[in-house]
């Protein structure tokens, strides 16, 4: 079969990886990609469309006959790509327009969850920075009075502000909602209480009526070394999660996952795709901290190289909704992981994540030292890479420019081989925290 992977960065590289390891696939396309993908996958099909012009991608599908698309980031399911596509008998992976709210809109997913009895922070929104400014002056006055500012909508990681002071907040809502320092915009926000703990992702593959578990990962959303600096789309993760235990995930399945996907039926937007939820083990318990509707970037590049099945399997069954046939026939209820750790660390340009008034360098070469060499268990995922034509190497984009992951029977080998290679890449300006996975055995 030949399979479209929409997207752009380090997690579609990886979908493209599975993709092209799979005994069902004769051909692999992605739209728009980047030239890395091409240079470490040389039969992959890189198609110039992108991944917000849903018509074209739709008309590039029935004409190439694409069997089954892979939706990688929010933006294009915020397009409506899953509707357009269903609509014209295409099999798909990934939510609705509607069922997407769960990310794109904090209120609609906090709704959701109550509706569902799913733990979560409590929480109050906003329409203007008045309101929510009166509201954080009115809490107790404590100089350690915290709290959580989202974004309403998307904003590609960096629309949440963790506040540990009442001034702290007041900032952060005069930077959303006046200042833009996203760059647009903001006129919805919701502030919830700060929850403490340890921070992890869960994941499962939905078809609107069943799911099956995906998985766990860490993932550092801060800039800087210590979980210091500004929020980013992610700088490093190591999976599995190594806080919970077999209990926890019985939880996360049974008190989270399964409630949410009922009530959405219930709701009348049954979820289909992959299911992500964003958690804090408390004192008090699992909390979820948030819903996003896809795969998480950089989560992705941990956990599907740790997955031993054949994934193109899963997502058929999955974008046909025979999640519980499939499982029933190939008796699992769940894919099958490596015995391994998987630690992934991301390499990001001068200026990344842009939220601190410095302008994000790009046009930089990547130079790899001769003593470069990926073993098996390590991957060179690309994300923010460009090539000019006549020019040697692959230049950097802006944002996240690559990342490098390796597998191993230990954190702290795996840590260990991912540092080892990204010493061995040099670009100008280049940031990378040197603490992912830092402590684990």
């Amino acid at each position: 079969m030949k399979v479209l992977v929409v997207g752009s960065g380090g997690r579609e590289h990886a979908l493209c990886t599975m993709c092209t390891k799979s005994l069902e696939v004769s051909e692999v396309f992605v739209a728009p990609g980047n030239p890395g993908m091409k240079k470490s996958l040389p039969k992959l099909n890189i198609v110039n469309i992108e991944q917000t012009q849903v018509e074209e991608l739709l008309n590039f599908a029935l004409n190439e006959k694409i069997f089954l698309t892979i939706v990688g980031p929010e933006v294009s399911l915020a397009a409506g790509i899953v509707d357009e596509f269903r609509k014209n008998k295409l099999l798909i992976i990934g939510p609705t327009l509607k069922a997407s709210q769960l990310e794109s809109s904090k209120t609609f997913a906090k709704e959701i969850m109550k509706k569902a009895n799913v733990p979560t922070a409590n929480y109050q929104e906003f329409f203007s920075s008045y309101e929510a400014i009166s509201y954080i002056e009115s809490l107790p006055d404590q100089v350690t009075q915290k709290m959580v500012i989202k974004c309403d909508g998307l904003a590609q990681g960096k629309g949440v502000i963790v506040c540990l002071s009442k001034s702290e907040g007041v900032k952060a809502v005069n930077d959303l909602m006046i200042n833009k320092i996203l760059g647009f915009d903001v006129s919805h926000i919701i502030i919830e209480d700060f929850l403490e703990g340890s921070e992890l992702s869960a994941f499962a593959l939905c078809d609107g009526e069943d799911f099956t578990f995906f998985g766990t990962a860490c993932d550092h959303k801060r800039l800087r070394n210590n979980d210091q600096g500004p929020n980013t789309g992610g700088m490093g993760v190591y999976s599995p999660a190594n806080s919970l235990d077999e209990m926890d995930i019985q939880f996360i399945n049974e008190k989270i996952f399964l409630p949410t996907l009922k009530t959405m039926k219930d709701e009348g937007v049954p979820f289909t795709g992959i299911l992500f939820a964003g958690l804090m083990k408390t004192k008090l318990g699992i909390k979820v901290i948030e819903f996003n509707v896809r795969l998480g970037d950089p989560e992705s590049q941990a956990l599907l190289p740790l997955i031993e099945d054949d994934m193109v399997d899963w997502f058929l069954a999955a974008a046909k909704c025979q999640l519980k046939e499939f499982k029933k026939v190939s008796r699992k209820t769940s894919p099958k992981f490596k015995n391994m750790k998987a630690v992934h660390v991301v390499m990001a340009a001068y200026g990344y994540p842009g939220t601190e008034g410095i302008s994000i360098r790009s046009g930089d070469d990547l130079i790899f030292s001769p003593e470069f060499n990926l073993s098996p268990n390590d991957y060179l995922f690309y994300a923010g890479v460009m090539k000019n034509i006549g020019h040697e190497f692959l230049q950097t984009k802006g944002g996240r420019i690559l990342g490098v992951t390796s597998l191993a029977e230990t954190y702290t080998f795996a840590r260990s081989q991912a540092y080892n290679n990204i010493s061995k890449i040099q670009f100008e300006g280049a940031q990378y925290r040197s603490d992912i996975g830092q402590g684990l055995v």
